[in-house]
């Protein structure tokens, strides 16, 4: 990219503003310039609402023009992809970010400028600490504890260096940067017990000391100004796991993970959109987990459809667990008419025949579906004694075409399925796995799941 060329965007929204009465003083604006788009718009939100949504230009530019915006947290999404912003009232903030490497392109300009570069680079040294810490695991606590104090004492410095240089912060700012800074460590010790146990492989809970835990006092879970802000949603999640994984070890591991998960949401969360999201997740990775018994399913159900309050959640829960009993584990494929690339009609139950399958369908979702091709990508180059089959029914034959290829997927074990099949009406990434015979060996999986390779390694014996 030119870099005249963005110096010349950013000198003309200033001149813009400059031109503007004092009447119009109030008013924010967002733009920038995306090199390598992934689509042709531009998504602004606030938590869960849609704001607005612009175009991009032909020189793949961008504006969102606000008036009265509220101070806080925004969404920025492009394509798969989703940038937090911290906006204020007045700023005239620039992004130019390319797609082919997203967050480490990132560079924010202009007024506001300054916050925005903070947090996303803290949001960068996050991710290096999450791949430094594997190394630390096998520590024992008061050690570990000193790896996260050093840490922490660094980042604290270079924020109070920040703000030496950029004094004049609003208190949410400052809360916001403060959660960046020590929620993502304070994860990384809820998760200690157990991934310290499983680095020394040892078969006793880690002795931990009560001081370990001492941060927790300062932690608000249910604090509603950082629902979602992307450090307290891990930290919470990874809370409420570690409690989790506490009753286990306590009940002797008689207990699943996401059912004792979906406890400690219910006695610990207030605010109703984070207990709602918990609370799908457990019932979700429930009910794709073959290694759960009936009675767990059943518990984690009940739990679920007792106390989840989000319509669509349960409506999207329902109907995946209708689609589930349509096709039972062991019952032989039902017969499939299906069409290629090339619209003709042909018999999946055909093509399949004495081979070992796995069977994914296509979501809607644009971030999904970019997820889907990197996954079937690389599961057919890893796996290519199986075979993978993707069926579409959701998506217009326009779009799907489209996708198979600006993604580069295998074209020919691509297929279309006209509506009506309900065992395949899911909006997400179900994998079905049928052996050489026709029939179905597991019947609600994922692609991306973390057992799915497990499932492929036990399932090339039949």
């Amino acid at each position: 990219m030119n870099s005249m060329k963005y110096l010349y965007l950013l000198f003309s929204i200033t001149l813009f503003l400059s031109c503007k009465g004092r009447e119009e003083s109030s008013i924010t604006y967002f733009g920038g310039q995306i090199i390598n788009p992934k689509s042709d718009q531009v998504f602004l939100y606030k938590g869960e609402q849609l704001l607005d949504s612009v175009k991009l230009t032909s020189n793949h530019k961008f504006l969102f023009i606000i008036d009265s915006l509220a101070l806080g947290l925004y969404t920025f999404i492009h394509g798969p992809e989703l940038q937090y912003l911290y906006l204020e009232p007045t700023d005239s903030l620039l992004i130019r970010l390319n797609t082919w490497d997203f967050d480490e392109s990132l560079v924010f300009s202009g007024k506001g400028a300054e916050r925005n570069n903070f947090l996303i680079n803290l949001f960068l040294e996050n991710e290096k600490e999450d791949k430094l810490f594997y190394n630390f695991y096998y520590l024992n606590d008061s050690l570990f504890s000193l790896k996260i104090d050093s840490v922490l004492q660094r980042k604290k410095i270079l924020y109070n260096q920040f703000k030496e240089e950029s004094p004049e912060n609003s208190r949410l700012f400052e809360k916001l940067a403060n959660v960046a800074i020590g929620y993502p460590l304070y994860k990384k010790k809820e998760a200690y017990p157990y991934r310290h146990k499983k680095v020394t492989k040892s078969k006793k809970y880690p002795h931990i000391s009560p001081t370990f835990y001492k941060f927790r006092k300062n932690i608000d879970i249910n604090d509603e100004e950082l629902i979602n802000f992307y450090p307290y949603h891990d930290y919470v999640k990874t809370y409420l796991y570690h409690l989790a994984y506490e009753k286990q070890v306590l009940d002797d591991y008689k207990g699943t993970m996401d059912v004792n998960f979906m406890k400690a949401t219910l006695e610990n969360l207030k605010i109703d959109i984070v207990k709602n999201n918990f609370l799908h997740q457990g019932i979700w990775y429930t009910l794709l987990d073959e290694r759960v018994s009936k009675s767990e399913k059943d518990k984690a159900q009940r739990l679920f459809f007792d106390h989840c309050s989000d319509e669509k959640s349960v409506a999207e829960i329902a109907l995946l667990i209708k689609a589930a009993e349509k096709l039972p584990k062991g019952q032989k494929l039902p017969k499939v008419s299906i069409y290629n690339f090339n619209d003709i009609n042909l018999s999946l139950n055909s093509i399949i025949k004495d081979k070992n399958t796995v069977l994914y369908t296509w979501p809607t979702d644009l971030r999904q579906i970019e997820n889907l091709a990197k996954r079937v990508n690389y599961l057919e180059k890893r796996y290519s004694s199986y075979l993978f089959i993707g069926l579409n029914s959701k998506n217009s034959e326009y779009r799907w075409k489209k996708h198979i290829k600006s993604k580069k997927l295998n074209a020919d074990n691509q297929y279309r399925v006209d509506c009506g099949i309900d065992w395949l009406d899911v909006n997400f990434t179900r994998a079905i796995l049928v052996d050489k015979n026709g029939i179905v060996q597991n019947n609600m999986t994922h692609l991306s799941s973390p057992r799915f390779e497990k499932h492929l390694k036990s399932f090339k014996n039949h």
